[in-house]
């Protein structure tokens, strides 16, 4: 065989191989892209899921959003605070008579608040029963006590103080209104928390010490979360 044979004989052997790997890494290429373009796919298609059921908890919790005699929604930290002042006695923490200042006007206002909330939650528990979109979202339910930190505050009394308020509200609500948000009814719905955030939070009043804390007596308040958890969509 001439020497020019034997070589073009061994370039196209080379070429011919060259052209069966682009051919096998185009191929691979294409599969992997096409899988990544369907994982991507999917991904969007559950992140649109999740709009839409974060836009229907959303339309689900408007009832107290315009409910500005109870409650007043701050936009900036996501969260429900009572529409009216809940002034107590200087270390009290009960939800009864002695305790609590404007005693008849503030508890018919607990009284209403109570049942909102049920109200609310019922359609919560409504909507998800009817919406099958809705069937792995529940909700995290915090009610919160605060203390105002006065001149002669203590720390970890006070901290003490507003969990007891707190508690004291929810346990008002569960014994006297037979409330119960920790009821049967409510299992997979409802994940309900307590909680004193003492001095701490975000959001409060300025601690106007020398202007004999007007403003600060009015963090002694309650405030209420509801927190939506979704799950997978289906």
């Amino acid at each position: 065989m001439k020497k020019d044979n034997f070589f073009w004989v061994s370039f196209s052997d080379l070429m011919t191989s060259l052209f069966f790997v682009m051919l096998v890494l185009y191929v691979l290429t294409y599969v992997i892209l096409s899988q990544k373009e369907i994982e991507l796919q999917n991904i969007v298609q559950n992140l649109e899921q999740k709009l839409e059921v974060y836009d229907l908890v959303k339309e689900n919790l408007n009832p107290l959003k315009e409910n500005t005699e109870l409650f007043r929604y701050e936009e900036k930290y996501k969260r429900f605070t009572l529409a009216f002042d809940v002034a107590f006695e200087r270390g009290d923490s009960k939800i009864k008579r002695g305790n609590l200042k404007k005693y008849t006007y503030t508890l018919g206002k607990i009284k209403s608040v109570g049942k909102e909330l049920q109200k609310t939650i019922d359609l919560l528990a409504k909507k998800k029963a009817e919406n099958i979109k809705m069937k792995n979202v529940s909700y995290l339910v915090i009610i919160s006590g605060y203390a105002s930190h006065l001149k002669r505050g203590f720390i970890h009394n006070d901290y003490e103080l507003s969990y007891k308020r707190a508690f004291n509200l929810w346990y008002f609500w569960k014994d006297k209104m037979g409330i119960d948000f920790e009821a049967d009814k409510y299992k997979g719905l409802i994940d309900l928390q307590i909680s004193g955030n003492g001095w701490g939070g975000v959001g409060r009043f300025k601690r106007d010490y020398n202007e004999s804390f007007v403003e600060e007596s009015k963090n002694q308040r309650f405030i209420i979360q509801i927190v939506p958890k979704i799950g997978e969509v289906i």
